[in-house]
């Protein structure tokens, strides 16, 4: 494990080296031999980490002292040249050439040549000593524990007849197998290892002995996808026979020969994604009943992709559940215990079966069974999972979900995790902002940097390895809608266990003893410790992280000099304006800049952190930003809610201008305050200046001293409402997201929205994807939404505010949306209509009294996830759901009546695809959704979140617990980038009468949603620019195949066969989409008011 982390260190030297000594002409010359033998070097010693990890884990083979002592080695070299580089950039960096400031440099790169010549040395000898002691012997070995088969299987942990908290989900399976349909069903069982996944396959299993064939087989077991298919024909009992060659018979026809008519039930423990897309066709058109395990999240969609099939993801044990299972499994006893014996191993078992009785097991096998000796066990668990042999199938899961990342950059990430404490949640975008000021991540030509992250943590829910931290949302929502994530407790044990071991990261709290004065210590976590550590070298700490409070040591800022990674958004009150300067002052390498609570201004001195990309002082007292702080020349995200400082004269901003418009790199900024207030003008001024501008977040609000001249005012609103109107002009990068929030104060939303966008403005240049607006009233539906051809997210938020059927009916020209929230204390009648809001995937009704709701047969055909949050629901029936083909969850007060929960109950079951319903307690008046653009990751951040409590009916199908309802959900798509881009086809657009699109993902979702070719879809858009012939190239991806086909926009007659096509094609002819796509309808959608 610690090889994945030095693999990365050693991968990125070379490169950086090249990229320092490029702007250092006279270094590169006299370091050209050095910096060539280190690259070299590197790239073997690299390949060499990587096989011994990969070998070394996958075998289980023992540990082999000197190789590791070696990677050891190599680590510290690799961290010691990048040290170097990092200590001599601020001091070698040449601003201008002029032969003064390259006499002030010249000591400085003569001390840097010698650095690396020593180096170099050090490297020699470092492959001298691996050449000289090679590797031990006893790596050829194997252990006890990893000699043994590791049966994973939890059929022994539990009396067969009453697994504990097992009965509810095998009943939920049975309902689902059970259902009268003659179509092919397979249900997919997801989840973490450990979860009980076979465990639960197995007890339905025993269940289905009225189907006249059965099988079941393991997948792990197999080599070959063919060699599953031969299983399961010899587990039905079927002869295998010779063709007239004299080979044995294909095993596919076989299968499906002896099937038939057959009622069947398989199950295939353990399945991979290329070996179903191998068996699959051995079922097609047949009857029968399926059941896959797996613990990745892909390949059961992959399973379960037909329309009649089903994605059951697996819950933890209940705190009830869990604790019997522990103390039954530990002490054999099913009651409770008043002493809290036990309870850190609970908390760290985190629900998972596996856990509850290995970790049970072991302590019952211990000794002393008192709560402290238990209690200091629990606390080295980590260490015994690597030692102890009760606790092998923990391992070997943990081991496995570790192993089976095949990149190494993926396992230093995960590995990264180990930072935050147990059981605290991890916010997806601040976690992978810090991956890139860490530079885990590396971007090429064809991926960047921010892509590769976010796929790296995909991967990582992919798998289950991280999971969201509402579970009842994880079935219809993708991990770009989910905000906060956490590590199960066990995994996040065993990864801090490692880190700790191989001196990756450094904890400390009270319970552990401080780091030795001669540890190396590169990445700290404070976990509100009072431990000093005044004796250690702080000066090669990377990241500091502190969570509550911290000694006054670990706050000492001029002890740290490499610092790329400062996160004390939670330190406690210990941090002061007085830090603040003194982190400006000294930590001039920083990339990620987030302050706590006790922070009320930003000093000047600031603008010494030249490298910073990520600012975030939401939860600070900070109101006024310094002019330094946005002048900052990397710069990219800013945080906060803030005004422009004053008395910026005209020459200043006419200088800051020209500085956003030649040099800034900020995109998000979340966000400025602007009032009316002749004082706080300014950013409105430069907001048409930020270039490169993607997200932005503005509250508007009355200020006690308003202009008074009512002139005034009217040509200030149009000063902000123009560069509002410019943003939205400006969104014209293929490769980002825009997104705008607006939250304003009472009577100007006419003033500053009343604008339209001219035919020029709304051209293909133009693609805002994501709005928000909220306020304390709307008379009307700003005109310029409806003109918005890209626009997928819209959340309308007035919750003091009546939204009348002329808003309503308004919504119809707004023809792209997948997700509609709508937030206010009473709504209108509102009667959708077949042909309305055809691509609408998430709708969402929060209101005090809604008048009447009406989804008519055949509407909302892509429609995956309805919330209605009103007590009072006045007559919209549960059959109303009936329609709704592709829905997947719904979400209904608390407070309704017992008749309506039950009638929803019923109407869920007879649905063919058993929706998931929640019923959610809010408070009285529900308040939600006032949280900008990627800040609603922060508690701090003014929202009116409401967090709500979830009950699932017993007797409904279900696979969550708990949901939170977001207001700031529209954003979720935004950070969800394609790998490649096309330019605009315009011609195609303009042809099938719709809006031009802008990106790969909209362009796929308007072919997808239009044409509906049956096991076609989108796949990639190459981007085509500087192309002569204005060839747009489509990578097309049928069923089993891959097809090229190439629109050539010049001819007229190809595009008109297109054009055609898809105008034969109707909404409901649409294949379903995964959830992480939103289909674009192709015409005019209207709904109706009710009239």
């Amino acid at each position: 494990m610690e090889a994945a982390a030095a693999t990365v260190f050693v991968g990125r030297i070379a490169p950086k080296l090249i990229e320092f000594l490029a702007a250092n002409h006279k270094l590169r010359q006299n370091l050209e031999h050095d910096i060539t033998y280190i690259q070299r070097e590197f790239a073997f010693i690299s390949a060499a980490i990587q096989q011994d990890d990969d070998c070394r884990w996958r075998s289980g083979s023992r540990t082999d002292h000197v190789q590791r002592a070696w990677i050891q080695i190599i680590r510290d070299l690799a961290h010691a040249i990048e040290d170097c580089i990092d200590r001599f950039t601020p001091r070698v960096a040449i601003s201008n050439k002029s032969p003064i400031q390259k006499l002030k440099t010249r000591k400085a790169r003569n001390e840097f040549a010698e650095a690396i010549g020593k180096l170099k040395k050090i490297s020699k000898e470092s492959s001298k000593l691996r050449t000289t002691y090679g590797t031990s012997t006893s790596s050829a070995s194997s252990s006890p524990m990893a000699s043994e088969t590791i049966e994973i299987e939890m059929n022994d942990f539990h009396s067969a007849n009453s697994p504990v908290d097992m009965d509810a989900q095998r009943d939920e399976l049975l309902e689902l197998i059970q259902q009268e349909q003659q179509q092919l069903k397979v249900i997919s069982i997801v989840g973490f290892g450990g979860i009980g996944k076979t465990l639960l396959a197995r007890h339905v299993y025993e269940s289905m002995s009225q189907y006249e064939a059965r099988a079941w087989v393991c997948a792990t077991e197999q080599q070959r996808p063919m060699d599953v298919l031969i299983e399961i024909t010899q587990k039905l009992g079927i002869t295998t026979s010779l063709d007239g060659g004299g080979h044995p018979s294909n095993p596919c026809e076989l299968l499906r020969s002896h099937l038939g008519t057959k009622r069947f039930f398989i199950v295939i423990d353990d399945v991979r994604t290329e070996f179903w897309h191998a068996i699959k066709y051995a079922f097609e058109g047949l009857s029968g009943r399926i059941i896959v395990t797996t613990a990745i999240q892909s390949v059961a969609t992959a399973c379960s992709s037909s329309a009649h099939s089903h994605v059951y993801i697996m819950r933890t044990l209940t705190e009830t559940c869990s604790r019997r299972l522990f103390y039954k499994e530990s002490l054999g006893q099913d009651d409770d215990r008043e002493d809290q014996l036990g309870s850190e191993a609970l908390q760290k078992c985190d629900g998972l079966p596996l856990a509850l009785v290995t970790t049970a097991r072991y302590l019952q096998s211990t000794d002393n069974p008192t709560r402290e000796n238990w209690a200091k066990l629990c606390h080295n668990l980590g260490a015994h999972l690597e030692t102890n042999e009760m606790l092998a199938r923990l391992k070997h899961v943990l081991v496995h979900s570790y192993t089976s990342l095949v990149k190494h950059d993926l396992k230093t990430c995960l590995l990264y995790l180990g930072i935050y404490p147990s059981g605290r949640k991890v916010r997806r975008r601040s976690l992978i902002r810090k991956w890139l000021a860490e530079g885990f991540i590396k971007g090429d030509y064809i991926c960047s940097a921010l892509d590769a992250a976010i796929g790296n943590f995909n991967e990582l829910v992919n798998r289950s390895i991280i999971q969201p931290t509402d579970q009842g949302a994880s079935r219809s929502k993708n991990s770009t809608e989910v905000k906060t994530y956490h590590t199960h407790g066990m995994m996040l044990e065993f990864i801090v266990h490692m880190s700790k071991c191989e001196n990756f990261i450094t904890l400390l709290y009270d319970q552990l003893a401080p780091p030795t004065p001669t540890s190396k210590i590169r990445w700290l976590s404070v976990h509100d410790a009072s431990a000093s550590v005044a004796a250690n070298d702080l000066s090669l700490v990377r990241c500091l992280t502190v969570f509550g409070s911290a000694h006054k040591s670990v706050l000492d800022f001029s002890k740290y000099e490499l610092l790329r990674v400062l996160d004390l958004e939670e330190c406690g009150n210990q941090l002061e304006d007085k830090h603040v300067k003194e982190i400006c002052r000294n930590l001039l390498l920083l990339r990620y800049l987030s302050l706590g609570s006790a922070v009320k201004a930003l000093p000047k001195e600031i603008k010494k952190l030249r490298f910073l990309e990520t600012l975030d002082v939401r939860r600070t007292q900070i109101e006024i930003l310094p002019t330094e702080v946005i002048k900052l020349p990397c710069l990219i995200h800013l945080f906060g809610k803030f005004k422009l400082q004053h008395g910026v004269g005209r020459r200043k901003m006419l200088k800051l201008q020209t500085w956003f418009s030649e040099s800034s790199k900020l995109e998000t900024v979340a966000g400025f305050v602007v009032d009316s207030n002749n004082n706080s003008q300014g950013f409105e001024q430069l907001m048409e200046h930020m270039k490169h501008l993607t997200k932005v977040k503005i509250w508007y609000e009355q200020s006690t001293n308003s202009i008074t001249d009512p002139i005034a005012m009217r040509r200030y609103l149009s000063c902000l409402s123009d560069a509002i109107k410019g943003f939205i002009k400006r969104s014209t990068d293929l490769k980002k997201a825009h997104s705008l929030s607006l939250n304003y104060a009472d009577g100007c939303s006419q003033d500053l929205l009343n604008f339209s966008l001219e035919k020029q403005d709304s051209s293909p240049s133009c693609y805002l994807s994501s709005l928000k607006l909220h306020g304390n009233n709307i008379c009307s539906l700003p005109p310029f939404i409806t003109m918005l051809g890209s626009l997928t997210k819209l959340c309308l938020s007035f919750p003091h505010y009546q939204l009348t059927r002329d808003i309503l009916s308004a919504l119809s020209r707004v023809r792209c949306l997948a997700y509609l929230k709508l937030i206010a204390s009473q709504l209108d009648k509102l009667v959708i209509i077949e042909g309305a809001l055809e691509s609408l995937r998430h709708l969402c009704i929060v209101v005090e009294v809604m008048n009447e709701l009406e989804i008519e047969e055949g509407a909302l055909p892509l429609l995956e996830s309805l919330h209605l949050l009103c007590k009072d629901i006045n007559g919209f029936r549960g059959t109303a759901i009936q329609s709704l083909q592709r829905i997947k969850e719904v979400t209904l007060h608390d407070g309704v009546s017992d008749e309506t929960k039950h009638e929803w109950k019923e109407a869920a079951k007879k649905h063919p695809r058993h929706p998931k319903l929640l019923f959610v307690k809010t408070a009285e008046d529900i308040h939600m959704g006032s949280e900008p653009a990627d800040n609603s990751e922060s508690p701090a951040a003014p929202t009116t979140n409401t967090t709500l409590s979830v009950t699932v009916p017993h007797d409904a199908i279900s696979t969550g617990q708990s949901v939170q309802v977001d207001g700031d959900d529209l954003q979720s798509y935004d950070d969800e980038k394609e790998d490649m881009y096309i330019d605009i086809i315009e011609d195609f657009a303009s042809k099938t009468c719709l809006d031009p699109l802008i990106n790969k993902e909209n362009l796929e979702q308007e072919m997808e949603g239009e044409v509906g070719l049956k096991n076609q879809q989108i796949e990639d858009v190459i981007r085509s620019t500087h192309q002569a012939d204005q060839n747009g190239v489509l990578l097309v991806m049928s069923e089993n195949t891959r097809k090229r086909a190439r629109l050539d926009i010049a001819e007229d007659n190809l595009m008109d066969k297109v054009v055609d096509r898809v105008k034969r094609k109707k909404p409901q002819d649409v294949p379903e989409t995964k959830p992480t796509k939103q289909t674009a309808p192709g015409h005019v959608v209207v709904i109706s008011d009710g009239n």
